[in-house]
């Protein structure tokens, strides 16, 4: 057997204490942040847990009979929705109250008759109203900030809602993307996309970052990326001061179209299209315009430029600053308001069909059969 002089033990020994020592160290860090996070994790969902509501909406669903005659069977859809006001004023999912002849709030195991207010069919947020003095219950509710910006990518985020009908529940995620088309079509405002997946019921669910302030409500679940769309608090808060204010949303129309490009200074926004007898024309944009700021802030890419104009209202002037050629030129855009044809269209994709599924379900299968 090899005999290992004293001396090198000793050696060994010392240089083992100092090797660990850092290690232990680390494990204690780690330790102590993942008990700092957990003990956030668990006052965000805490304190907001009780603002979550359950949402039910009565329906007649169209389907057709085995000789292809067209009748009506009830149904009820179960989603999540949270309170934004004291006197029973409740954020939801337009996929749940879209059509419905009745609708119901259960708050803390309590079921209140409810009224829709409103619903925008394009980022699908649908306001509720409680019943009654809910006033009088004082319950908790959730503010939303109308200047929050949007989270950045990495945050780590907390949704609450009543997936497949339990009681509310936390998921937490990462703020993953922000989107402004998807699948070729393009969104009504910049979504963020997260990797908190979203079962069903989870549509109208509040998303919150660590800190307990809320960064979005749950619209869409994207299964083929394990995650789910949001829609941005500042967002929010526009649809909702249309819908309670107006009873309807209000859109600005531009008239015009730009894209992401390359040149020689880097990436910047290109005017792709100007429409005819559109605002942006009669402002005097050009296709190849560079738009370099709107209203003093300034646009780096599509998406922020989206991210802007989504809040300016109709018959407000709009400042472009823009480069054309060698000369930067500022041109004045007085948005008008976008048709409500346009936004009441985009009500067919919250509708069901007569074999009861939803007209984008419908459009899956299709793609499946056919690839």
């Amino acid at each position: 057997m090899l005999k290992i002089p004293g001396t090198i033990l000793t050696a060994i020994a010392w240089a083992t204490v100092f090797l660990a020592a850092p290690v232990i160290c680390a494990d204690t860090n780690s330790r102590d942040a993942g008990n700092g996070m957990q003990s956030k994790l668990y006052k965000v969902f805490d304190s907001n847990k009780n603002a979550i509501v359950k949402v039910y909406a009565q329906k007649k669903i169209p389907f057709l009979n085995k000789e292809g005659k067209e009748e009506f069977r009830a149904t009820l859809d179960v989603g999540t929705g949270f309170l934004i006001g004291k006197d029973g004023i409740t954020a939801t999912s337009a996929y749940i109250t879209y059509g419905a002849e009745k609708i119901w709030i259960e708050w803390c195991g309590k079921l209140f008759d409810a009224n829709l207010i409103g619903f925008d069919p394009l980022t699908t947020l649908s306001i509720a109203k409680i019943s009654g003095n809910f006033k009088s219950l004082n319950a908790p509710v959730i503010s939303i900030d109308a200047s929050a910006p949007l989270p950045r990518l990495g945050t780590i985020l907390l949704g609450i809602s009543n997936e497949l009908g339990f009681p509310p529940s936390p998921r937490m995620g990462l703020a993953s993307g922000h989107n402004i088309e998807f699948g070729g079509a393009f969104l009504p405002t910049v979504y963020v996309r997260t990797t908190i997946a979203a079962p069903k019921g989870s549509a109208g669910g509040a998303v919150f970052d660590l800190n307990g302030k809320f960064v979005g409500m749950l619209i869409a679940s994207l299964p083929e990326a394990e995650g789910s769309f949001i829609l941005p608090a500042a967002a929010a808060a526009k649809i909702r001061d249309d819908i309670l204010l107006c009873g309807e949303p209000v859109y600005s129309w531009f008239g015009l179209q730009a894209e992401d490009a390359e040149g020689e200074d880097g990436s910047h926004v290109a005017v792709k299209l100007v429409a005819e007898n559109a605002p942006a024309k009669k402002a005097g944009f050009k296709k190849g315009d560079i738009i370099l700021e709107v209203n003093s802030r300034k646009v780096s890419n599509n998406t922020e430029l989206r991210n802007i104009t989504f809040f300016v209202r109709p018959r407000e002037t709009a400042i472009f600053k823009v480069k054309r050629g060698a000369e930067t030129v500022t041109l004045e855009v007085l948005a008008e308001r976008m048709g409500n044809d346009i936004v009441h269209a985009a009500e067919a994709n919250l509708s069901p069909s007569k074999n009861g599924k939803n007209p984008k379900d419908e459009t899956k299968d299709a793609e499946t059969k056919k690839n």
